[in-house]
């Protein structure tokens, strides 16, 4: 074998292990710390988990559910149109996505297994990010999982709110 053969060889037997390596970084299971309480309307049981992971992040109240958030989540999102459902489903399994990770942040790992600490540095690049899609993503998570959370009425004492006024009719 010649030199050029085996560079080429070389090479290729590269570039096969980087897509094979990559490949395995792309369907890297999901942790499911997380499971659902009852059925889902929006989201499959995998970005169910995915979900509750980012609430966990998001929603800094002390009593906060994840579990919770991410049902009362999944409930509006399954008013939209079907296409929006599938949007935030591939929304979901981009920031599991290690290769997407490994591209873009230089993390080799899912959302899902990351310690606390490495999901919160993870939704920041999100925010920061210079990708309209990753931004915007960050934006809706965020604002879905904090109207979840404080919209329940066992979340207003959190914020000091003691509820709507309760009107009374004149008689």
């Amino acid at each position: 074998m010649n030199r050029r053969t085996f560079i080429r060889r070389g090479l290729w037997g590269g570039l096969l292990l980087a897509v094979g390596g990559s490949v395995g970084l792309a369907t890297w299971p999901t942790e499911r710390r997380y499971k659902a309480r009852r059925g889902l309307e929006a989201v499959n049981e995998r970005q169910f988990a995915i979900l509750a992971a980012v609430a966990a992040r998001m929603v800094g109240a002390p009593k906060a559910d994840p579990v919770e958030i991410a049902h009362r989540v999944d409930a509006t999102v399954a008013l939209g149109p079907p296409e929006a459902k599938a949007d935030f489903g591939k929304l979901l399994l981009l920031l599991e996505n290690a290769l997407a990770g490994l591209l873009l942040d230089g993390r080799a790992r899912p959302f899902t297994p990351l310690s606390p600490e490495a999901q919160d540095d993870v939704l920041l690049r999100w925010q920061r990010s210079h990708l309209l899609v990753r931004r915007s993503g960050y934006g809706v998570l965020r604002k879905l999982t904090q109207a979840a959370h404080y919209a329940a009425p066992e979340a207003w004492a959190d914020v000091g709110y003691p509820g709507p006024p309760q009107l009374t009719r004149p008689m």
